[in-house]
């Protein structure tokens, strides 16, 4: 459980420093800003390693019984949650999301969350799609404390947007083929 902590404070604090202008505006300064990309990525990735060995070595210690239904609610919610994800604002995706929120990638990871806590009971799986879940909630309202306002102005042509959805549609049949492969859990044939 240390290293699943331990990589959640990481990451955690790596993704708090943009919400402090002047901190990172020094950063940006001292590292010029590929390299604060370049350190902002590798911290990142490191995060996500401590995390998933983490979460592999922790102890099952059941908190709760998943309803039977939570795995395929974690499946049905996963759709939209890569859609919003990888809509972030700003970012190269032709997705209305952006037209109707300005945290599109944040709302994918509550999706996400919720999805996963409902399918998951235990300890460590709890603490880690709660962490996420509470973090982004809390990213949303503070957002939201700035008035920040969706992105995109105009939606992109539906023939774009439909393309988008196919990409989704392939990463969601990628992630449900290779969840196995990188959680040790498999969704289907079990």
């Amino acid at each position: 459980m240390n290293l699943l902590i331990a990589g959640l404070l990481l990451f955690f604090a790596v993704h708090l420093v943009p919400i402090f202008p002047s901190f990172r505006g020094a950063l940006v300064a001292k590292l010029k800003p590929n390299g604060y990309k370049g350190v902002f990525s590798l911290l990142s990735i490191a995060a996500v390693v401590l995390i998933v060995y983490g979460l592999k070595a922790a102890s099952f210690q059941p908190l709760y019984e998943p309803p039977g239904w939570g795995r395929h609610a974690a499946m049905l919610l996963m759709l939209p949650a890569l859609y919003l994800f990888f809509s972030k604002s700003g970012g190269p995706a032709p997705s209305s999301a952006k037209a109707f929120t300005a945290h599109p990638m944040t709302w994918g990871v509550v999706l996400w969350s919720v999805g996963h806590l409902l399918a998951n009971g235990d300890l460590a799986h709890v603490f880690l799609f709660s962490t996420f879940l509470l973090s982004s909630l809390a990213s949303i309202a503070s957002g939201h404390s700035r008035k920040l306002s969706p992105t995109l102005k105009q939606r992109p042509a539906l023939a774009k947007e439909l393309v988008f959805v196919l990409v989704i549609i392939v990463v969601y049949l990628a992630l449900l083929w290779g969840h196995p492969y990188f959680t040790g859990m498999r969704l289907i044939g079990n």
